[in-house]
């Protein structure tokens, strides 16, 4: 194999830690957030930011979720080919990869929307990755009653990015 073509498996198999149909699906509900906080249109660099931002932080809630269930997904015909449980990726590229693009989403939150978005988004990263995948999921079957508060948020933080609040409103969308 050329290097070009390693370079090319990497990158799919560190794209494919990020779950990006389940991402796309998320990032679309929180963009239609965005565009229900205000009665005019909201700002380009607000939408792209936010877009961004919560694309690479839920994409880093991917990959831990990856990372904790590597050992179930080795044992599943329709996961065993992921990249953790195939051994193209290992843990520790994994996490350091999870760490570098929740940062970064993190960040451009903070820095170009507000500050309100990043700590909600980062709440929904724990709510998922921690609270979710490695407390409730192993623990009890009520797992996806409770774990979908964090499926319930994407279209409350593409509110909070336009609007910089959670108004009833926003609430009405998270129920």
């Amino acid at each position: 194999m050329t290097s070009l073509a390693l370079t090319e498996t990497r990158i799919r198999n560190f794209v494919a830690l990020t779950k990006p149909r389940v991402v796309s699906l998320i990032v679309f509900c929180a963009v239609i957030g965005m565009f229900l906080a205000t009665p005019d249109l909201p700002r380009a660099a607000v939408v792209f930011f936010a877009t961004a931002g919560i694309a690479l932080v839920a994409g880093a809630a991917a990959a831990i979720n990856c990372l904790v269930e590597q050992k179930i997904d080795a044992r599943m015909t329709r996961t065993r080919r992921r990249p953790l449980p195939s051994g193209e990726l290992t843990s520790a590229q994994t996490l350091v990869f999870a760490c570098l693009l929740g940062g970064v989403g993190l960040f451009l939150l903070h820095r170009y929307v507000n500050a309100l978005t990043m700590w909600l988004t980062l709440a929904t990263f724990v709510g998922y990755a921690i609270v979710y995948t490695v407390l409730l999921k192993p623990a009890t079957p009520q797992n996806i009653v409770i774990g979908g508060a964090s499926g319930a948020m994407p279209p409350v933080l593409g509110w909070a990015a336009v609007a910089n609040d959670v108004a009833p409103e926003a609430l009405l969308l998270f129920l």
